[in-house]
């Protein structure tokens, strides 16, 4: 089959592999139709994940049909359209049955390389999916395969930060990043019920794109955030920020821009081991912080729900379509900043 493999720092290639088999009894064979490049896919990309090997296939956005299941598999059967969750996770350990599905003692990342459990990848003709029922989810006929796609990551991913933070109806938020997972973010805080959403991003056309989805955008390049959003709130500062970048410099100005009492949730994806972590700050303002990596199995079926309802669009941030042997192109635009969102239609 057709998939797109890691071979070097910035090199991805189309290659032939092997078609994935039913290995276990709770594995399930989905034939992808559509899938994604994902933010977090441009870690790997970029040489900043330990533990990929060459020849690696990428990928855990997908949307597809149910080509095979094994024998313990229940909830989905044979040419059933199915959205899976990025993070794969067993549903029977200790955490897992605590509802911590993201901290599956036996779980992993779909195409994230041995760090995570060393699973390939879903931007491939066919992926397979251990413990299916727990990982993957029916989609209806009606639902469009982009708008399927975001519940299994990215839009579900924003979704939960928000969650985490206790947003309450008519609270102010600040989004510390206008990529695509930053702008989810904003769409997520808007559904929630915020108030006021601004949009912080370092390129002003990014941060002006978030205006179309309704947030009031501050290019950092060109305005002091702290000193604005300071401004607007009467000195206080905005009641949740969301991180959606990665990194000590967002993350410390998280704590700037936030009000006392207020909650700063961190969805970024890092590669720094260490971060300064201002206690005496967090301490003396009475500030919460949380950052931890989605837990896409708690929230995924009420975004689902979200979707179909027409409530919410995230399908606005896909720029480009491509066919899956132009995954490489993808990549090169996704990683240089020209494309949003990138969806490889497959088959």
């Amino acid at each position: 089959m057709k998939a797109a493999q890691f071979w070097d720092l910035e090199t991805v290639r189309i290659g032939d592999v092997a078609p994935p088999t039913i290995q276990d009894l709770d594995d399930v064979v989905v034939r992808v139709t559509t899938a994604a490049i994902c933010g977090s896919d441009l870690h790997l990309y970029r040489g900043d994940i330990p533990g990929i090997k060459p020849g690696t296939v990428l990928g855990h956005e997908y949307v597809g049909r149910v080509e095979a299941v094994g024998p313990r598999v229940k909830t989905v059967q044979v040419g059933d359209r199915v959205v899976g969750t990025f993070h794969v996770a067993c549903g029977l350990c200790s955490l897992c049955r605590l509802g911590q599905f993201h901290q599956c003692q036996r779980g992993g990342v779909l195409g994230y390389g041995m760090a995570f459990g060393d699973y390939p990848g879903a931007q491939a003709e066919w992926v397979r999916v251990p413990w299916g029922d727990v990982n993957l989810r029916r989609i209806p006929d009606a639902m469009a395969d982009d708008s399927a796609l975001f519940a299994g990551d990215i839009f579900t991913t924003a979704y939960g930060a928000v969650k985490n933070a206790n947003l309450a109806p008519g609270e102010s938020v600040a989004v510390i990043g206008a990529g695509p997972v930053g702008l989810m973010a904003v769409m997520a805080a808007q559904t929630l019920g915020a108030g006021v959403v601004y949009s912080i991003d370092r390129d002003t056309v990014r941060a002006e794109q978030a205006s179309a989805f309704g947030a009031r955008p501050v290019p950092s390049d060109r305005t002091n955030p702290v000193r604005r959003i300071l401004k607007d709130t009467g000195g206080l500062g905005v009641d949740v920020v969301i991180e959606a970048v990665g990194g000590p410099t967002t993350l410390s100005l998280a704590f700037q821009l936030v009000r006392g009492g207020g909650r700063v949730s961190a969805l970024g994806v890092t590669a720094e081991a260490h971060w300064d972590y201002p206690l005496m700050t967090a301490l003396t303002r009475d500030i919460s912080f949380r950052v931890g990596l989605a837990n896409i199995h708690r929230d995924i079926d009420e975004v689902l729900r979200l979707l179909a309802s027409g409530r919410v669009d995230p399908t606005q941030v896909i720029s480009h379509r491509l066919p899956l042997e132009d995954a490489a192109e993808g990549y090169r635009l996704f990683h240089q900043q020209m494309a949003t969102k990138v969806v490889l239609e497959v088959g």
